[in-house]
């Protein structure tokens, strides 16, 4: 970048030897912001070689990036719930602390175990008609009687732009 060594520079008119404000601080500090902050100027080296052309593609630029970050924003929401002793299927509801954007978000189960030496026999699946933005139902099979304990839920989906 060109002009790095150069500094910026605030040209503010020449104080009086006269100026002498009085009252209280904040009266004389918006004095001076009044009669001499506020009819100042900012050089700044190089700003003169942009051209108005340049700052608008730059601005552009920048709207593009911020709707890009948009569109990137995920929604996440997450759980446990814990389930009955296998073997055997339970159905369990799973509501959202608050509303996602749409229906259209992927779940992750993860099932959690007491035991290291078991064989944990599971399966869920998604009760058909149930995804709504508040929550879902869930299938879950727990085929040991006390291996699975419960599973950690996250719902997540990308919003839309």
């Amino acid at each position: 970048m060109q002009n790095q060594a150069s500094p910026v520079e605030i040209l503010s008119p020449t104080i009086p030897a006269n100026w002498c404000p009085s009252g209280s601080w904040a009266d004389v500090f918006n004095n001076y912001q009044t009669l001499f902050l506020n009819n100042s100027t900012v050089n700044i080296p190089g700003l003169g070689l942009v051209t108005p052309d340049q700052i608008a593609t730059i601005n552009q630029n920048i709207q593009n990036l911020q709707n890009e970050y948009n569109a990137l924003a995920v929604n996440v929401r997450s759980g446990t719930q814990s389930v009955g002793s296998g073997p055997g299927s339970f159905t369990y509801t799973i509501s959202f602390s608050s509303s996602m954007p749409n229906n259209t978000y992927s779940i992750i189960i993860e099932p959690q175990t007491s035991s290291t030496s078991a064989s944990a026999n599971w399966s869920w699946a998604i009760i058909s008609g149930t995804k709504t933005t508040t929550g879902f139902q869930v299938l879950f099979y727990n085929g040991t009687s006390t291996a699975i304990t419960g599973f950690n839920w996250t719902a997540q989906t990308i919003a839309s732009t």
